[in-house]
């Protein structure tokens, strides 16, 4: 059966954005002292694979709209799906038009409109970094937030709305630009979003819609980055020397800042367990 025909609302066109499945993950090993028993190993082998396929069906949603084309919204439909949302275990919500500059290069999307979703990683988890923890802790939320994230695009869609998921282990868009551009945190020194719930110990997803939005939340976060400017400790304790002291522009004029070096943040990633000291120093995660 051939796939419908889907006119994209945009296509990206930024150079300086193009998006690399991290495949490198699911060749990572364990350190020989932490190896697992056999009901961790499995379930962290259900975290792998279905996060894996979960990318793939997400990448199928925008083939499930049919004829659908309504926009209006009203203040009771958002009350219906933040409550389901909130249920489902997302703990940040936002909202922001789509960002037109970040959307990764000849990619295309449905939707004019983006909705944010963050997702916490447990701290209990975290502070044992770098560790097969930390490892299995990120995969689950890859996964449970990428399923819920289907699952909340198929709720747009039986109401009549154009959408498309946007999977935590690799969208469309740039998810960064678009959680601050949604007034969900700030973008700290190594590039990660610190949000005030967690501070960097959250994964996102995006729903993009031609449902109107709510508005835009107005938020501020002067003293977080304040706070952000003057620690630096991402820097002094990344273990892979992998942070930038001053974040770069790969390619001039693209307006893509970058603030790592990704093959040494990879390297890291597969030789410590996943690494994810940033995760645990940062002083505004550690509650």
């Amino acid at each position: 059966m051939e796939k419908e025909k889907v006119e994209p609302t945009y296509i990206g066109e930024n150079e300086g954005l193009v998006f690399i499945v991290p495949k490198e993950l699911f060749t990572m090993k364990l350190s020989t002292e932490q190896k697992l028993d056999r009901e961790t190993a499995k379930e962290y082998s259900k975290y792998l694979t279905g996060t894996f396929k979960g990318f793939q069906k997400a990448n199928k949603t925008k083939y499930q709209n049919g004829d659908n084309s309504k926009t209006e919204t009203t203040p009771e439909f958002w009350i219906e799906f933040e409550s389901l949302a909130k249920e489902k275990g997302i703990a940040l919500i936002g909202y922001t038009p789509v960002l037109k500059n970040y959307i990764f290069k000849n990619l295309p999307i449905v939707g004019k409109n983006a909705i944010i979703f963050g997702m916490e990683m447990e701290w209990e988890k975290i502070k044992t970094a770098p560790s097969v923890q930390v490892s299995i802790e990120a995969f689950r939320v890859y996964y449970e937030l990428g399923e819920k994230t289907i699952e909340l695009t198929n709720f747009f869609q039986n109401k009549g709305y154009k959408a498309e998921a946007h999977h935590p282990f690799g969208g469309k868009l740039l998810f960064t630009a678009h959680a601050v551009a949604a007034g969900l945190g700030i973008k700290g020194r190594n590039g990660l979003i610190l949000t005030p719930e967690f501070g960097p110990r959250q994964r996102w997803s995006i729903i993009t819609t031609d449902a109107d939005i709510p508005k835009t939340r107005e938020m501020d976060f002067s003293e977080m980055e304040e706070f952000c400017d003057s620690c630096g400790v991402y820097i002094t304790n990344c273990l892979g020397k992998a942070t930038y002291e001053e974040p770069i522009e790969k390619i001039k004029g693209s307006g893509v800042i970058t603030h790592i070096d990704r093959e040494k943040c990879m390297e890291s990633l597969l030789t410590n367990n996943y690494c994810s000291n940033c995760l645990r120093v940062c002083p505004q995660g550690n509650k």
